[in-house]
């Protein structure tokens, strides 16, 4: 059933993040890169949900829903490297990590019950 991906709350968290994580590096000076790295794979994480809320198809929600998890790994990579090249404080990193973590574990879930709806599906056909 499509839905409105805002008022999913991993999106919202989501959502939040990436707005957070912006504002600590878009007043960075130098390597361009690695800015459009974390900041990209922080709203990828907000641009698959909101794709992936107009499926109706399970594969491809999974599939969507995968790949916001691979961009939250990814985004935790990118935190660990601003942090170790001096970009992040460790407390801004760890704040950053506190609220990445949740939002993986909404999408592992999120991940589960659409599996699990779709095999419920099946056995009802």
């Amino acid at each position: 059933m499509v839905q409105n991906f805002k008022n999913l709350r991993v999106y919202q968290d989501a959502y939040a993040l990436a707005r957070d994580i912006y504002k600590a590096t878009e007043s960075l000076k130098g390597n361009y890169r690695i800015k459009d790295q974390i900041g990209g794979s922080s709203t990828s994480i907000c641009t698959n949900l909101a794709e992936m809320s107009s499926f109706e198809n399970k594969n491809q929600q999974k599939q969507k829903i995968s790949t916001c998890i691979g961009e939250a790994n990814e985004t935790e990579f990118w935190l660990d490297f601003y942090r170790d090249v001096g970009h992040l404080t460790e407390e801004k990193h760890k704040e950053f990590l506190n609220k990445l973590k949740p939002i993986r574990m909404s999408l592992f879930k999120l991940l589960g019950a659409i599996k699990k709806d779709r095999e419920c599906s099946k056995m009802n056909e």
